[in-house]
């Protein structure tokens, strides 16, 4: 049986030289990135995954949260990893794929993988969250009735059953601002969409390598996967193809 406890904690695993900072998606916790983590632990790496501003706690305590935030946690934990770490991969998961990208844009990070990044939602009318400021505090999600789930895979998963209209209206700043900062990346990066992903249009993707201002970039869309592939069958497989992103080319990028 698991706790909302044991599911939102964050975690470190100390390792070697070589730094992966896991950040997770939006309304969601460190536990949709255990099994990458868990893996790159094995492998020598050292790993880290904050829990970020808002999340794990209650939609009232996330409400009163922003996407700079969500950033600044991230960005605190990523200090930390400088202290041990010479060079730092940052892995972010949709929202949290928007967190790495911003993150690199900065010149922060030595490589960076965003899997599922929003930047075109499947249903357009999630671009004009604005519209609901005012009108209402909080969106249900549709078909969830537990704030723990199991997937069948039998891994579990922790998000909340509704979302502060104002932390999404929050989100869409940041993928209007993350947009604009696409250019400034200059590290290799790894881009992964999901083509069954049912909440991120697939052209986000594309959208992403088009304006990344790195030369060392590719793009692997993922067939017959939904949202959560960190969570999926093919979660072992994700992680061997960031290994391998890591030792081709994040290892021959000369800074």
């Amino acid at each position: 049986m698991y706790t909302k406890e044991d599911l939102v904690e964050p975690f470190y695993f100390p390792g070697n030289e070589t730094g992966i900072l896991l950040i997770h998606g939006f309304t969601a916790s460190p536990i949709d990135m255990k099994p990458l983590g868990e893996r790159f632990r094995d492998w020598g790496y050292t790993v880290s995954a904050p829990l970020l501003a808002g999340h794990g706690r209650t939609p009232e305590e996330m409400r009163d949260t922003t996407w700079k935030d969500w950033l600044g946690e991230a960005d605190n934990a990523l200090v930390q990893m400088m202290k041990t770490c010479k060079r730092i991969i940052a892995v972010g998961h949709s929202m949290g794929g928007l967190i790495v990208l911003a993150l690199a844009a900065q010149h922060k990070i030595d490589g960076l993988v965003s899997i599922n990044a929003p930047i075109h939602y499947r249903d357009p009318e999630f671009h004009q969250a604005y519209y609901l400021l005012d009108k209402q505090e909080y969106l249900d999600k549709p078909h969830k009735s537990s704030e723990i789930k199991i997937t069948k895979e039998g891994l579990p998963h922790f998000s909340y059953l509704k979302v502060p209209v104002k932390c999404f209206v929050s989100l869409n700043k940041a993928i209007t601002s993350v947009q604009t900062e696409l250019s400034k990346i200059k590290c290799p990066a790894l881009i992964i969409q999901c083509l069954e992903d049912q909440t991120i249009h697939p052209s986000s993707g594309g959208f992403i390598e088009e304006k990344l201002g790195c030369q060392c970039k590719e793009v692997i869309y993922w067939e017959n996967e939904d949202h959560y592939l960190p969570l999926s069958l093919a979660r072992n497989e994700l992680a061997q193809k960031i290994k391998h992103f890591i030792t081709q080319e994040v290892d021959n990028h000369a800074y």
